[in-house]
């Protein structure tokens, strides 16, 4: 049985409250340039919703003002010739390049990222935006050669730890970098390909220590620390760059 989606506004701000069989919690998500989601059970009344909104208003505007003053630090990119895009810690600018192949694809240099565009599809005055392939293509990209060396770097940290996971998966998350369940399974997030080696290194430690402990107590970090002596900086710019792979989320 699927939930219901009621829209309405709270103090200028657009809400949609998600109503869930079975949910036991009145829980609020925020997220950039999109609309305060609140999710709850289907009995809970549109007054007590309005309340528990007031309750976090000051809550609600501060978020919002982050978010503002992230978009300053990282505005939208643009799928276009000169257009700079993050690809293992290195800003590298964007070339299109007409091709004979029948497919679009996506390379890189030291310094670049090239976009082939069939020449059967290529309009010189039409925007890269609304391109058919072009963003889709760049997000392969990115995917492709982040599950390609992950998962060598877990190879290689694995064997220098001598911690084994039992499964690697690769998912696309907005903020959580990695996970390590009971099972001794690790998650990556894919987007990680857009961080310095270092920072990639950082987060591959983190989660194999993991499976000598599953808490962050002390020993846990002794583990990280072992392998990553710097790792309370990495964490620290890992942080303040999070936004930095908002380019890869997928566009409607």
């Amino acid at each position: 049985m699927s939930g219901s989606v009621e829209l309405f506004d709270f103090a200028n701000w657009a809400v949609e409250l998600h109503r869930k069989p079975f949910r036991r919690s009145l829980s609020i998500y925020l997220y950039p340039n999109r609309p305060i989601k609140v999710v709850t059970n289907k009995i809970t009344s549109q007054q007590t919703v309005l309340n528990f909104l007031s309750s976090k208003r000051e809550w609600i505007e501060k978020n919002f003002i982050k978010f503002e003053a992230m978009a300053d630090l990282y505005p939208k990119k643009s799928i276009q010739s000169g257009e700079k895009f993050p690809f293992l810690g290195v800003d590298r600018e964007l070339k299109v390049v007409v091709t004979l192949a029948k497919k679009a694809f996506v390379s890189v240099s030291e310094e670049q990222l090239f976009l082939h565009i069939p020449k059967a599809q290529w309009e010189a005055n039409t925007s890269l935006e609304h391109h058919p392939k072009a963003i889709a293509e760049i997000r392969h990209f990115y995917k492709r050669e982040a599950v390609k060396m992950l998962s060598q770097k877990v190879k290689h940290w694995a064997d220098v730890m001598k911690l084994y996971p039992s499964e690697l998966k690769f998912r696309e998350q907005r903020t959580r970098w990695g996970s390590c369940s009971s099972r001794k399974a690790i998650n990556l997030n894919w987007r990680l390909i857009v961080f310095s080696e270092e920072i990639i290194d950082y987060v591959i430690v983190h989660e194999l220590s993991h499976l000598k402990h599953m808490d962050h107590s002390p020993k846990f970090w002794a583990v990280v620390e072992t392998y990553i002596p710097e790792y309370s900086r990495i964490m620290k710019t890992l942080k303040s760059a999070q936004n930095t792979t908002d380019f890869l989320s997928e566009r409607s």
